[in-house]
């Protein structure tokens, strides 16, 4: 049967895992690919490569020490081909049975995840659901992350692995009618312990959808649960400071490096892109290279500085809120906004690292305005505790906001 034609305005139910609810997800394939590839590396690389070393003394002899790199490489093949198969062999295939089908932008995802073997009761999981932008243009491929949640559960009596997630309706739907702009859908799960840490990935349907009577009661239970956390939170040990000043202003501060991670490794990235420009340089390549190459150079060392170097202040009091940045402890730049011309306080989606969107916080005031600050808050519940708060001290209640926006 052709699906889309029998469906053709339901397209979750034009993959047949999709329709049926329960989706599937196994670490054999690639544990299998994964050994081939290490059995094809190796059978070429250690022939080629291990004779020359053993040949030759590398202490006199040091152009012939890069071949090293060949037999390192087919050992990590090896190593990660075994991972995978002691994975695969712990925990067999998984299986992701959801509540209702399809996820629901400005609803939920739920459901379970049950584990083929070996998956404890009450056993600690990390859950994060991400929504991808896949563009493909020509030779390049990029796969960037448009929003992320995620949750620490523990697994129930039977060992399967309970799921909630609350969608914002400003999220987009998953769209695979064009191979080179697609939009997906990702639940990831994630538990260490055993010999190895348990793995596995779904990809899920989430669509814009009107839903049933059931779906919105449970999507305002899952609402009502979420603003308990933020309401419960406390910011022990956070590089975010927010409290009250001795003159009697609210103030938050955001310090610099509060992501040590993220900069490292950009600074580490920042010095592999100098070494390429050495050598573009040494190597008189062509001017475009040499004109353009400084140019992102200069972009990724502001990046770097302003992750290490910056930090942001927001003040709220005297009638107004302002956010203030500096640089080693000097004012680079103060905006000011008065503070009945706020209409709404929000947490947003910033930068992104591998599959996860961190938030930042964004003040929308009259004509249209925005202002936006304080990128690089992991954890979403601390963002949306932050914009309330900072929504609290200003006065807006959702009466109050509403009143603004109408006037």
């Amino acid at each position: 049967m052709d699906l889309k034609r029998a469906h053709p305005q339901e397209p979750w139910l034009w993959h047949a895992e999709w329709a049926a609810g329960e989706i599937h997800s196994s670490a054999r394939p690639i544990a299998i690919a994964v050994c081939a590839l290490a059995l094809f590396w190796n059978a070429i690389a250690l022939p080629s490569a291990v004779p020359i070393l053993l040949a030759h003394n590398l202490r006199y002899e040091p152009k012939f020490a890069g071949l090293a790199i060949f037999p390192i490489i087919g050992f990590g093949l090896i190593a990660w081909a075994l991972h995978l198969l002691l994975r695969w062999n712990a925990y067999g295939d998984s299986r992701f049975e959801m509540k209702s089908v399809p996820g629901k932008i400005g609803g939920t995802l739920e459901g379970s995840i049950h584990v083929g073997r070996g998956f404890e009761p009450m056993r600690p999981v990390n859950l994060k659901l991400v929504c991808v932008n896949d563009i493909s243009t020509g030779n390049s491929n990029t796969a960037t992350p448009l929003w992320s949640d995620e949750s620490q559960v523990t697994a129930s009596g039977d060992g399967s692995i309970p799921v909630s997630f609350l969608i914002p309706p400003e999220c987009k739907p998953s769209d695979n009618t064009t191979l080179r702009d697609r939009i997906f859908w990702r639940l990831y799960a994630q538990s260490p312990g055993g010999v190895v840490s348990y793995k596995a990935s779904f990809e899920v349907p989430v669509f814009q959808i009107d839903e049933t009577t059931a779906q919105a009661v449970e999507a305002v239970d899952l609402r009502a649960r979420r603003n308990q956390r933020v309401n419960e939170f406390r910011p022990h040990g956070s590089a975010i400071r927010f409290g009250l000043r001795t003159d009697g202003q609210t103030e938050i501060h955001f310090r610099a490096f509060r992501n040590p991670s993220i900069t490292l490794g950009l600074l580490a990235f920042l010095a592999l892109w100098l070494a390429i420009t050495y050598l573009i340089f040494k190597q008189h390549a062509p001017l475009i290279f040499r004109i353009m190459w400084p140019v992102f150079d200069a972009i990724l060392v502001v990046w770097v500085i302003s992750l290490m170097f910056v930090t942001t202040t927001v003040l709220i009091g005297d009638g107004q809120l302002q956010v203030t940045r500096r640089l080693l402890g000097l004012p680079v730049s103060t905006r000011r906004v008065p503070s009945g011309e706020v209409l709404d306080v929000r947490s947003i989606a910033g930068m992104t690292a591998g599959t996860t969107v961190y938030r930042r916080i964004q003040v929308r005031y009259r004509h249209g305005e925005e202002l936006n600050f304080g990128d690089g808050i992991k954890d979403p519940i601390e963002a949306d505790w932050l914009a309330t708060k900072m929504a609290e001290t200003l006065g807006l209640t959702p009466a109050a906001a509403a009143k603004k926006t109408v006037a």
